[in-house]
């Protein structure tokens, strides 16, 4: 009987972490890009921008302009990465935020693209979504431990 229980409760938790898996939107891009048009910084990291988006099409490349309906979203990923957008291209890659073009901001794109392109990373919008509450996990954990229950009690 307990080795039933064990199978049932092993079942339960693959299928919750498969559920988990299946659930999360593999669309969102792991790359996103403000820029204004005619801005020379825009321009000059525009080239490197490309290559990276040609060498890892899997990973997604968003380009929103300034002027665009989904421009203020850069304000709101601003505040969530900690930066100020005081000039353009702002760029958010996983974990990383740049602003402006320089050497060390090409450099620093590269690092955190090839770091995305070798292991997952999350997408920048992740970090404005509200942090919702497992319900499908919570119920396969109860479920679990009623089982268990019941087998133990039996």
């Amino acid at each position: 009987m307990i080795g039933r229980v064990g199978l049932l409760l092993f079942a339960l938790m693959a299928s919750s972490a498969a559920l988990c898996l299946a659930t999360q939107d593999v669309e969102d891009p792991a790359v996103v890009v403000f820029y204004r048009e005619g801005c020379e910084d825009c321009l000059r990291m525009e080239p490197v921008l490309r290559e990276l988006e040609a060498l890892h099409p899997d990973l997604g490349f968003r380009y929103i302009e300034g002027a665009d309906p989904d421009a203020p979203l850069m304000w709101s990923l601003a505040t969530a990465y900690g930066v100020i957008p005081a000039q353009f291209p702002v760029i958010f890659v996983g974990k990383t935020a740049m602003v402006g073009a320089s050497r060390a901001n090409e450099l620093q794109l590269r690092a955190a693209v090839e770091a995305c392109a070798r292991s997952s990373c999350p997408s920048p919008l992740d970090r404005l979504r509200p942090a919702g509450i497992p319900w499908l996990t919570i119920l396969l954990v109860g479920l679990a431990v009623v089982v268990l229950a019941v087998a133990f009690l039996a």
